[in-house]
């Protein structure tokens, strides 16, 4: 005999209930699982450039250069800088297949030679068109470009840094809410408003045209709660 409230129906509802949270909470770690991407360059062929990015470049620097090497025990991206090249030329690694609107970009970098400057890109439509950071270890200088139909403007710079030009740096960008901040060795250290149109765009690795410099720990997490947008093909 059954007592109280409780009847084969009600069972079956907190059954139902139960089964329904079960699947919401999995969906939810599932979607956010797939809105980060962490690459190490760990699986990537050594002396080849690495699956899932897009090489170009700007100014007069070569396209070529990049390759995953054996640093230590472990594997990491490299740009082998060439030495005649404009000053101002430069290079990138974009994230193939996606696009983002908000987002979080970081990775580590270790410069050997060259001009020692390297960073991010975000909001990359071509290598006339972009957002850059670049950390000169040099020139001790963090500094945030704008880039626009190929007119470069730089929008804000910190100076006087005193790093380890030898040692490995950390630096992640986060664009959120027409927000830029930028983070160095976890410290923020750069602000400013985002000025360009708010359209899904690339993300990627940015390094001077004469720079040699390793890098890993590449990561990306969609900070707009949605899945990045695959890239679309341009029309025929």
């Amino acid at each position: 005999m059954l007592h109280g409230s409780f009847t084969s129906q009600g069972y079956n509802s907190r059954v139902g209930n139960m089964f329904v949270l079960v699947m919401a909470l999995f969906f939810q770690v599932a979607a956010a699982a797939q809105a980060v991407v962490i690459r190490t360059f760990e699986d990537d062929k050594i002396g080849a450039p690495p699956a899932g990015f897009v090489m170009a470049a700007g100014r007069e620097a070569p396209v070529e250069g990049w390759s995953v090497k054996r640093e230590g025990n472990a594997r990491v991206l490299v740009h082998d800088g060439k030495a005649a090249v404009p000053a101002d030329s430069f290079a990138v690694a974009i994230l193939s297949g996606a696009q983002y609107s908000d987002v979080g970009v970081s990775v580590r970098l270790k410069a050997t030679a060259g001009s020692r400057a390297a960073g991010l890109v975000w909001k990359y439509q071509d290598p006339l068109n972009h957002y850059s950071v670049q950390l000169d270890l040099v020139k001790q200088e963090l500094s945030m470009y704008r880039v626009v139909s190929g007119n470069r403007i730089r929008v804000e710079r910190e100076d006087d840094l005193e790093l380890d030009a030898d040692a490995w740096h950390s630096l992640r960008i986060l664009q959120d809410n027409g927000q830029i901040r930028v983070y160095l060795g976890g410290i923020r250290v750069l602000n400013e408003r985002d000025r360009l149109p708010q359209a899904p765009a690339g993300v990627g690795i940015w390094v001077s045209g004469d720079s040699t410099v390793m890098f890993d720990d590449f990561r990306v997490q969609d900070e707009t709660g949605e899945r990045p947008r695959e890239k679309q093909s341009p029309p025929k």
